[in-house]
C-alpha cells in the first residue's frame, strides 16, 4: 500500500514497510482477538485459582495455622447449638 509522504502511519503498515515479509500475514478479525483474549484470561484465572495453591501449599497451610490460631473458642462454641461434627467410622 503506498502512503503520501508525511501522511501519519499505523503501527502495522509501517511494521509492514520495514519487514516485507509480514504483507502475506493478514491482521486478525476483531472477533478472533475477542476469543483469543478470553480463552487466554480464562486460562490465567484457571490458573490462579486451582494450579497456583496446589503448587505452593505451604503458604496456605502458614495462612491458615495462624488463622485458626486465632481463634479463642471450642468447637461447640463455634458451632452455636448445631451438632459438632464427627467421624461416622470413629478414626482418629
Amino acid at each position: 500500500m503506498r502512503v503520501p509522504e508525511g501522511a501519519p502511519v499505523t503501527g502495522w503498515l509501517w511494521l509492514q514497510t520495514k519487514i516485507p515479509s509480514l504483507r502475506k500475514i493478514s491482521r486478525p478479525s476483531l472477533g478472533t482477538i475477542a476469543v483469543i483474549t478470553t480463552v487466554t484470561l480464562t486460562a490465567f484465572a484457571a490458573y490462579a485459582i486451582a494450579v497456583q495453591p496446589k503448587l505452593n501449599n505451604e503458604y496456605y497451610r502458614q495462612s491458615q495455622a495462624e488463622k485458626r490460631s486465632t481463634i479463642k473458642a471450642t468447637r461447640e462454641e463455634l458451632a452455636q447449638g448445631l451438632p459438632v461434627w464427627k467421624d461416622p467410622f470413629d478414626r482418629k
